[in-house]
């Protein structure tokens, strides 16, 4: 008796189509999900935001609608686990600026509470070593002795230094929560 090629002989089974789709996504998958797996695990890094905030580099930032003088701006911003903005490089600016009302002002974690231009962050980073963003001319009065930042057209986005017990909008930052 002849046997064609590609019959079965014996207990032998035809090499289905299906299966080997079905066994290739298998492999596939659980390779795609390995190497995920690993990466997470070497890189233990899963930075979040609480949702309405925005998240740029490791910060987190919330923009408040409500304004408030200076220190109860810090105190809203301190209740929430964060601190009002300190602005380090003029990339975090940009992106800040792009998520801000032209016609609102917003207090900044930047202050000089002696009126003597000893001007300090909230987070104690160094003045003398972060960005400066001032408007041309700014600061300009001892007696307003916290920051903020403000549009004016048509030179753009700036700072100022106004009155602590003024009301303004304001800027929280965090620092994002890592998941590992």
């Amino acid at each position: 008796m002849m046997v064609q090629e590609g019959q079965p002989q014996g207990r032998e089974r035809p090499v289905r189509w299906s299966h080997v789709k079905i066994w290739s996504v298998a492999v596939i998958s659980i390779t795609f999900l390995s190497t995920c797996f690993i990466v997470s695990c070497v890189e233990k890094v899963w930075g979040c935001c609480p949702s309405t905030w925005k998240s740029f580099g490791s910060s987190c930032y919330f923009i408040s609608d409500e304004e408030h003088f200076w220190s109860k701006s810090e105190q809203n911003c301190v209740r929430m686990g964060a601190h009002l903005v300190v602005l380090n490089t003029k990339a975090e600016q940009d992106f800040l600026v792009q998520q801000l009302n032209e016609s609102l002002s917003y207090f900044l974690g930047l202050s000089d509470p002696q009126g003597n231009d000893s001007w300090q962050w909230i987070d104690q980073t160094p003045y003398t070593e972060n960005v400066r963003l001032w408007h041309q001319g700014e600061p300009n009065f001892s007696a307003e002795e916290c920051a903020s930042i403000v549009f004016w057209s048509p030179r753009g986005w700036g700072w100022n230094d106004v009155f602590c017990d003024s009301k303004r909008n304001s800027i929280c930052e965090m620092k994002k929560v890592y998941l590992s």
